[in-house]
């Protein structure tokens, strides 16, 4: 059982390393080339190009690295579409709640736990089949991961105010390691529960 255990976290720690590396790039490069879409886009439109353009650049990063352990192109194409509805609607709701209640709500906690449930919700659809069992914990650990990074990023940009491309790549980093432990646990269930079977 020991070696069995050495084998699996070798075999997985590089899958997390080239995880959260990707999550960390396609975030800060995502969010550095969407920043320029409401120049050119005005209003709603450019808000939700601005979002389609980043969760392009994190769907891909992701899809490169988990592509050999989901077939096909359903983690892509779930991860953009959640990146850019959950974009535009948690960006839509903090506007609505800071207009309505001002101070009163923390929109930034609003912001993170919609953007990461909706993105969650849509990944999900791609575990599902894979990984039957836990794998709706995905939504939960992806809206927890979402708030920790983002309010991690946030202290950080207080803290650092002139290392912002440095705080987008933390961003990335720190979802890429939550929910690259998630996924590693995800596959050690699922084939514990395989191996149990034989």
């Amino acid at each position: 059982m020991a070696i069995y255990w050495i084998v699996y976290w070798a075999v997985h720690w590089r899958f997390l390393i080239f995880w959260s590396i990707a999550n960390s790039i396609g975030y800060a490069g995502g969010g550095i080339v969407s920043a320029f879409a409401t120049d050119y886009v005005s209003g709603n439109g450019g808000i939700f190009l601005s979002f389609a353009v980043m969760s392009v650049a994190i769907a891909l990063a992701q899809w490169l690295v988990i592509r050999k352990q989901i077939a096909g192109r359903l983690w892509f194409w779930t991860t953009w579409f959640g990146g850019t509805v959950g974009g535009f609607i948690s960006s839509w709701a903090s506007f609505e709640l800071a207009f309505t209640y001002g101070d009163a709500v923390d929109l930034l906690v609003v912001y993170a736990c919609l953007r990461g449930f909706t993105m969650g919700l849509a990944q999900w659809l791609a575990l599902r089949k894979l990984y039957q069992r836990k794998s709706q914990w995905w939504i939960v650990i992806t809206t927890a991961s979402w708030y920790l990074s983002i309010i991690s990023g946030s202290m950080l940009m207080e803290k650092l105010p002139y290392f912002r491309y440095f705080t987008t790549l933390a961003i990335g980093a720190i979802y890429g390691i939550v929910t690259g432990l998630a996924l590693c646990s995800f596959y050690f269930v699922a084939n514990g529960a395989a191996a149990s079977r034989r």
